[in-house]
């Protein structure tokens, strides 16, 4: 399991759910917009307070955003 392509799944889903886009999510979580479009690509491998910054701007668990779909 590719943990970088579940956060990006989780992180875009509660973005687009809480109607917000890239370039508000990253201001609110003190990000830049290029990085947090590598999260949502799987290319950035993000920290344990990148998970935190962000899950507290989507109102998730840091564990939220590691938990994979169920299928």
């Amino acid at each position: 399991m590719d943990m970088r392509a579940v956060v990006a799944q989780n992180v875009r889903r509660y973005r687009l759910a809480k109607g917000m886009t890239q370039e508000a999510l990253a201001e609110a979580a003190g990000f830049g917009q290029q990085y947090l479009s590598e999260l949502e690509t799987g290319k950035a491998n993000p920290t344990v307070v990148t998970l935190y910054e962000l899950g507290q701007q989507l109102g998730v668990t840091p564990a939220q955003l590691v938990t994979p779909l169920e299928s």
